[in-house]
């Protein structure tokens, strides 16, 4: 390294601050809800060669580490001090921008006519066009239902705003103030970043900096390399599914290998579905140690090193095998809106291989789905469209190994923010009649799982119309460890308590005045035998309302007198208690898996993929059909006889 360990110190802080205060931009002068009040939006530095550089922590999401820059920067031959650029297609930004909502703006930062650094921000908008308002459906089929498509643009040049660009992007979503405002937001943090490292350039040097921000990133890449060394060499394998559709259709398989060879870790996705024609798939474009793949791992160096450089260095001793044409590597053109719920399964099945690997350490599953609710109507005395998000809803995370489970938030969201009850009332004509924390949601355990959260809202304007993405985990629970139990699943009514009316995976719902949805999120998985649990810790959730006192009993074993445990009772019920161990993924999964076994669907996915992609879309629902027919009669189905079935459907479409 050409940098004293001391000066690299103070590099790594300084870098840190500025990106710290990037993001803090960014919240205090955004426009809409899902900005400055969920934090839903990025700031980073990258290096020239378009590696992160520092990423912040504290303020907005977490994940930028791991982001393809040099797909962005490599879009134009030359820049000017000044420029802005701007997109937001996955497809010509090759995976940095993942779906259409996320405008992705950067800038280059020159000292002494060299450009020493980029500057990266990013704002999920609330609106980009498309077929419905807020711009993300599950059911959408292409990328151009989604709305708006920007590829790499310059819309600052030298300085001088671009006007022609700026009236095409607002002409094309439904609240062109707002994301006006939200741009403007990520052009402040973009100019704070071009100020501070100027700055830091002229105490220390151009030469310093630039050598710095070399060694900051072989630096993070020798501490992620220590830590890999210290995970047991093995091949870790796990799989997990995506619900999709109205629940008979073949849910979504996402399967990974985990191999830890040293200090390197390859991560196999070889057997995750075929690419889907709805909004799930996830447009990395195979890029290496891509950030809505990696976050899981990095996640986990930070909880053994919270001092570590948080920058691209941590993915470099990460490979990934992305099959094209799967869910994890799409063809162009494909629908990417519900993208999110793909990337949280895949952290689920990284944090499943990690759980084989080092089980005393890591965690049970968590919910496993992140839900955003959107609202939407017209302004009576405006006439404009009006769009908001109602709130973010995350489901417990899965207990741990010396702790429970965090309730109403897991690992895998838990950067974003809730919307105060005040804020959404203020913004909405919408009265919010419960939020909190739902009574017997949290999966038993010696270690609890976190409980799920209860969100009940009422409509009190005709017209408004609700959607939502990342409603998941309706049929499959998270798994338990260690003899846990499985976590609890999602519901979604409409007027609970009169004639309700159960509404599943939401595309669009129009609300009638004074009709109410609840929500009800799901939670992750118990840790250890919940018969171990502290009958004291039991009482405690009891008379906080986590639990009902039959839960206490039938899950715990544990008998409640008043405010006080019936020992005896409780002796009783546990000495009569079968002790429990291993991973419990809970009776729907185990029961689909009888249906449909792993190995079939591996060999499912293998044979669509060998065919051409618009073949695989038209073959995949009858022959999916063919093979559950196939063995419920009880005739071998594996990769001769689907492969065999194929011919045949070929054949029979040419007759």
């Amino acid at each position: 390294m050409k940098t004293s360990p001391v000066q690299l110190e103070i590099f790594r802080n300084r870098f840190q601050a500025i990106v710290e205060e990037m993001a803090s931009v960014t919240l205090r002068t955004g426009f809409t809800v899902f900005v400055k009040e969920t934090s839903d939006f990025g700031a980073c530095l990258v290096a020239p060669s378009g590696e992160v550089l520092a990423a912040p922590t504290e303020t907005s999401v977490s994940l930028m580490v791991g982001l393809p820059g040099w797909e962005a920067i490599g879009a134009f031959d030359d820049y000017e001090d000044g420029d802005v650029c701007i997109a937001n297609d996955p497809d010509t930004t090759r995976g940095l921008s993942t779906h259409l909502p996320d405008i992705w703006v950067w800038r280059p930062i020159f000292v002494d006519g060299e450009i020493i650094a980029f500057a990266f921000n990013f704002i999920h908008s609330s609106d980009v066009g498309g077929r419905v308002p807020g711009s993300i459906t599950p059911v959408a089929t292409d990328v151009w239902q989604e709305g708006l498509r920007i590829p790499p643009l310059k819309l600052v040049r030298a300085g001088r705003i671009n006007d022609d660009i700026v009236k095409l992007i607002l002409t094309n979503c439904r609240i062109p103030d707002q994301n006006w405002g939200d741009i403007k937001a990520e052009l402040a943090s973009l100019a704070t970043a071009d100020r501070r490292v100027k700055e830091l350039a002229k105490r220390y040097g151009r030469d310093a900096v630039r050598h710095g921000i070399e060694d900051l990133l072989a630096s993070a890449e020798a501490r992620a390399r220590k830590i890999i060394s210290s995970i047991p060499d093995g091949r870790y394998s796990a799989s997990d599914y995506m619900e999709i559709g109205d629940g008979n259709a073949r849910p979504i398989r996402i399967a990974l290998t985990m191999e830890v060879r040293g200090d390197e870790i390859a991560l196999d996705f070889t057997g995750s579905d075929i690419q889907v024609k709805a909004a799930f798939n996830l447009p990395t474009y195979g890029q290496p140690g891509h950030y809505m793949l990696s976050l899981a791992i990095l996640n986990y160096f930070r909880t053994l090193d919270p001092e570590i450089p948080y920058n691209s260095g941590l993915t470099r001793p990460l490979s990934m095998v992305l099959p094209r044409g799967t869910i994890v590597n799409p063809d162009p053109g494909r629908a990417y809106g519900v993208r999110a719920a793909t990337f949280i399964r895949v952290m689920d099945c990284i944090m499943a291989c990690l759980g084989q690997a080092l089980p005393a350490v890591t965690p049970a599953n968590s919910a496993g789905a992140i839900a955003i609710i959107l609202v939407s109507n017209v302004d009576p005395g405006t006439g404009q469209r009006r769009i908001t998000v109602a709130q973010p809803l995350s489901g417990g995370s899965g207990g741990r190994p010396v702790q429970d489970g965090i309730d109403g938030t897991s690992f895998t969201g838990g950067w974003l923010r809730n919307v105060p009850n005040e804020v959404l009332e203020a913004e909405m004509p919408v009265l919010v009649e419960e939020y909190g924390y739902a009574t017997d949601s949290a999966a038993p355990g010696q270690r609890r799982g976190g409980a799920g959260i209860r969100f009940r809202m009422r409509n009190l304007q005709a017209g408004t119309v609700l959607t939502a993405r990342g409603l998941e985990r309706f049929r499959f629970n998270a798994w338990g460890a260690l003899g846990g139990a499985p976590g609890a699943n999602t519901r979604v009514t409409l007027n609970p308590g009169g004639e309700a009316k159960p509404l599943g995976q939401i595309d669009l719902v129009e609300l009638g005045r004074n009709d109410v949805v609840e929500f009800v999120s799901p939670t992750g998985g118990g840790y250890g035998d919940p018969y171990l649990r502290d009958p004291q810790h039991v009482l405690d959730d009891v008379l906080d309302a986590y639990i009902s006192e039959d839960a206490a009993r039938s899950g715990y074993g544990v008998a409640i007198d008043g405010d006080v445990v019936d020992a005896a009772a409780t002796e009783a019920l546990r000495k009569a208690h079968r002790p429990t161990s291993g991973t419990n993924k809970g009776c729907a999964r185990a029961d689909f898996e009888r249906q449909w076994p792993e190995t079939v669907q591996h060999d499912l996915i293998m044979a669509l993929l060998a065919l051409p992609s618009a073949v695989r879309d038209t073959l995949r629902a009858p022959l999916e059909a063919r093979i559950q027919a196939s063995l419920r009669s009880g005739e071998l189905c594996g990769r001769a006889e689907i492969d065999a079935m194929i011919a045949d459907m070929t054949h029979e479409a040419i007759q």
